[in-house]
């Protein structure tokens, strides 16, 4: 099943999870909004992304990815010029990465319900994107949420306060 419409957004949409949008928003958070949440956008995709490779490469290294079961089917619909992978699939890193920075930006504007909606939002997008582009299974993407998640409000909840780091960003005065 696609729709052409999907077919032309989902490839961009799957990009708010990946690791060059992740450290291009924990910099601009850092250099021009709010240094402390900067700096933990850069710590909680690093942690992530860290667990979630570990996981792909030795924990599940023979976890195929959708694309590997389905290149041959008569019925698989390939998206024109979208380069699809075969191997690591679980857990889903852009899914993670993706929850991992909504759930630090959601606590950290825990007064502002439209943010931590917008936040969810994107982050579900974003693993419903990696399903439908057949690069995870459904169970790669809640496993990288939960992982994301996780690594999100354990950074929050564990940050010594004697590490206080000052709220305004580097570039702003």
């Amino acid at each position: 099943m696609h729709l052409d419409a999907m077919d032309a957004t989902m490839p961009y949409l799957t990009w708010l999870g990946d690791g060059l949008f992740a450290l291009a928003l924990g910099l601009v958070f850092l250099l021009f909004v709010h240094r402390k949440l900067g700096w933990w956008l850069l710590i909680v995709y690093g942690m992530s992304s860290i667990l979630a490779q570990f996981a792909k490469r030795a924990l599940f290294p023979e976890a195929m990815r959708p694309y590997y079961y389905l290149k041959t089917h008569p019925d698989f619909y390939a998206i024109p010029d979208f380069l699809y992978y075969e191997f690591h699939s679980f857990p889903s890193g852009h899914t993670t990465t993706a929850f991992a920075l909504a759930a630090v930006l959601s606590l950290h504007y825990a007064r502002t319900w439209w943010v931590q909606f917008l936040c969810l939002f994107l982050a579900c997008l974003v693993g419903f994107s990696r399903t439908y582009l057949s690069q995870h299974f459904l169970i790669d993407v809640v496993a990288g949420s939960l992982l994301g998640t996780l690594c999100g409000v354990g950074l929050v909840a564990l940050w010594p306060s004697k590490w206080a780091i000052e709220d305004k960003p580097y570039l702003i005065k």
